[in-house]
């Protein structure tokens, strides 16, 4: 694998307000009982690209990843996270952006605007699952470092890619593995049903759009979790809730799974 590599710690870090609690810490050191933010760094936006944070003024310098010097953007980054110097997920094929652009879903931290500095496909974002968060960065840089360049004879970049050989094809298997598990097969008689009675608009966040063709972005939600008593239970609108992709994924980190007020005042 060849291009440009960047290496961002990730333990300072702002955390949203609102979040799941009891949520597993995705980058490994939540041990305060606080979920980190990062977890966003591998959550889908509402236009199917995931976007990252880097830590407050890192990443930013564009000619160490190849870029001109008044370039805005590099494509084609290897993007590493760290915390406590172990590895927690990286991206292939990423575009870096000099200076932060805002989430598209407009998200915020408490009061502040997130902005965020990568941008990359979801099939190229690797989150490794936290049974195998047990190989620390080798050789380890000095330094309390906020983010790292690199190249192909960078040692850590070596080491990286040594690890990384098993772990894209572990990691891969268990998306496929969880594709394929069986589930419950859910009617497109809910959505149809929700669709008709709400409309296409977001219950939450309030995006809205007149055509179904950008109106794909809405989902269908079910207040009560779909597999709970599924042979038995009668559809009833009253179930079903119309979400934008962002927000459906944000209540379901949430312990209440109907509770729609909660997640409305958490986004103001």
């Amino acid at each position: 694998m060849t291009g440009p590599y960047l290496l961002a710690r990730v333990e300072n870090f702002a955390r949203f307000e609102g979040e799941n609690l009891s949520a597993d810490p995705v980058m490994g050191y939540g041990k305060s009982g606080k979920v980190p933010s990062e977890i966003s760094n591998f959550s889908l936006a509402s236009d199917g690209f995931i976007y990252g944070y880097l830590p407050k003024n890192g990443g930013g310098d564009l000619s160490r990843l190849g870029g001109d010097r008044d370039a805005d953007k590099v494509s084609n980054v290897t993007v590493l996270f760290i915390s406590g110097g172990v590895l927690c997920g990286y991206y292939r094929n990423a575009t870096v952006f000099a200076s932060p652009v805002r989430h598209p879903d407009r998200l915020k931290a408490g009061k502040d605007k997130i902005s965020c500095r990568v941008k990359v496909d979801p099939k190229d974002a690797f989150l490794i699952p936290v049974d195998k968060r047990n190989d620390e960065l080798q050789p380890r840089p000095p330094g309390m470092f906020p983010v790292l360049y690199g190249d192909a004879d960078s040692p850590w970049v070596v080491w990286f890619e040594k690890l990384a050989q098993g772990l894209e094809s572990s990691i891969d298997c268990e998306k496929k593995r969880r594709k394929w598990s069986v589930g419950v097969e859910r009617t497109s008689k809910a959505r149809k049903m929700a669709l008709k009675q709400y409309g296409y608009k977001c219950e939450c966040c309030g995006i809205s759009h007149e055509d179904k063709f950008r109106g794909a972005i809405f989902e269908v939600h079910h207040k009560v979790p779909y597999a709970e008593n599924f042979k038995t239970r009668r559809l009833e609108i009253s179930d079903l809730a119309v979400l934008c992709t962002n927000c459906n994924r944000m209540i379901h980190m949430m312990p209440d799974l109907a509770d729609i007020e909660g997640l409305r005042a958490y986004l103001g």
